[in-house]
């Protein structure tokens, strides 16, 4: 098989470029570069200098292209119009230069926080599946993780670590049942998303990956304080977003400015989709 990968250059995009590459099924493996350095070095790996915001050149791969994974996306930005530009545009330039080359597998990881109303991020996602659905495709797998943490990064959940280990503080969102969270430990997702890849499924599947708990911003600041001996700040958060809100009006962003929808926004789900693939034991957050 011969394979279009994107993203490889994130963490997690790199993990599953690696099983990728050590797997028998794929040939060769072309891993598109925009700005980043190549870290990482293969026989099957075959580099190309790719920029999803213009019009995407495939030329240099031969046909066909089997399979493209794509990992790549813009996930914060204070300029959301970058979210449709990558996530949407992108994935459509991305996906027709794709079938021009004889492509007819694709592989899309997604977010479970695509739904309406969640933020340019989310449905800049959910606009970008709808436009790959539209396509008569071999196999369509659409990945929809929830928040992924393990890898020691600066957002999300491993934010919240991070204050915990490094200055043993930790907020405590209460006063909302819409912030919830399904915690997914990258070594988790990168087993699943790698199951899945090696399946070769047939037809359109959409999964929804979460952690094996749904919880509260009060029950994960909790279990962070008790590993970390962090203590929680405790943050109303109907007042504390109004306060994000304020700041933003004066044009002070605390966090980025889709941040609050994506927080608060329906999921696509809080479990696991009913798949043999899927259900499978998993890091129960902070009681691994």
């Amino acid at each position: 098989m011969r394979a279009l990968f994107t993203g490889g250059s994130s963490p997690l995009g790199m993990r599953v470029l690696q099983c990728v590459l050590d797997s028998e099924q794929y040939d060769e493996v072309w891993y598109s570069v925009h700005e980043q350095n190549v870290t990482i070095k293969h026989p099957k790996l075959r580099i190309l200098r790719l920029s999803l915001e213009d019009l995407v050149d495939l030329s240099q791969i031969s046909e066909p292209l089997t399979q493209v994974i794509h990992f790549a996306a813009t996930t914060h930005t204070r300029n959301e119009q970058e979210y449709w530009q990558t996530n949407l545009r992108g994935t459509v330039n991305l996906m027709e230069a794709a079938r021009a080359r004889g492509c007819r597998r694709f592989f899309f990881v997604s977010t479970r926080c695509a739904t309406e109303g969640s933020g340019a991020y989310a449905e800049s996602k959910r606009a970008a599946e709808r436009e790959l659905q539209k396509v008569d495709w071999e196999s369509l797998v659409i990945l929809r993780p929830a928040e992924i943490y393990g890898l020691t990064g600066t957002e999300g959940i491993d934010r919240l670590l991070k204050l915990g280990t490094r200055f043993h503080l930790v907020p405590l969102l209460w006063g909302s049942r819409k912030v919830q969270f399904a915690p997914l430990h990258a070594d988790d997702f990168t087993a699943i998303a790698c199951a899945v890849l090696m399946e070769q499924r047939h037809g359109v599947h959409i999964l929804d990956v979460c952690g094996p708990e749904n919880l509260s911003g009060t029950e994960i600041a909790s279990r962070i304080g008790r590993r970390y001996g962090a203590l929680p700040i405790p943050l109303w958060w109907p007042a504390f977003r109004l306060i994000l809100q304020g700041l933003q009006t004066v044009g002070v962003n605390a966090v980025n400015p889709d941040q609050i929808k994506r927080l608060e926004g329906s999921k696509t789900a809080h479990a696991s989709s009913n798949d043999d693939t899927l259900n499978r034991p998993m890091k129960r957050f902070l009681r691994e």
